[in-house]
């Protein structure tokens, strides 16, 4: 039997991180919830694919997507940010991201990209 798919909400707004492992959880969809891009990846966790947000203290959204592409990562990163920022929208987008969302998040569109890049949900 396949194991659940494991989604990492890493944002540093404890009230959004909340939310959206509550919709999660509400969709049966496994995740773990980080309260920075520093406490995910010290994490050892097996995660299928990362919700974040684009401004955080220390590293931001589009650098935890460098590193872990620089680390041979291909999970998909989906952004859910306040940011409307084009530069950094093309950005992530160019940098492989599988998705960009403004808040507040349309919780169905969410869950279609969630779908889409998960293929065991």
């Amino acid at each position: 039997m396949p194991k659940s798919s494991v989604i990492a909400i890493v944002d540093d707004d404890e009230a959004v991180r909340n939310a959206l492992f509550d919709l999660l959880l509400v969709e049966g969809l496994p995740a773990r919830t980080f309260e920075g891009p520093v406490s995910f990846l010290e994490a050892c966790g097996d995660f299928d694919c990362v919700i974040t947000d684009v401004r955080m203290p220390k590293i931001d959204g589009i650098e935890l997507q460098r590193r872990l592409r620089a680390g041979g990562s291909e999970m998909p990163v989906i952004y859910v940010t306040s940011c409307d920022e084009e530069v950094l929208r093309t950005r992530a987008l160019q940098g492989g991201a599988a998705g960009w969302f403004t808040k507040p998040v349309d919780d169905e569109a969410l869950l279609g990209t969630l779908k889409a890049v998960l293929p065991r949900c």
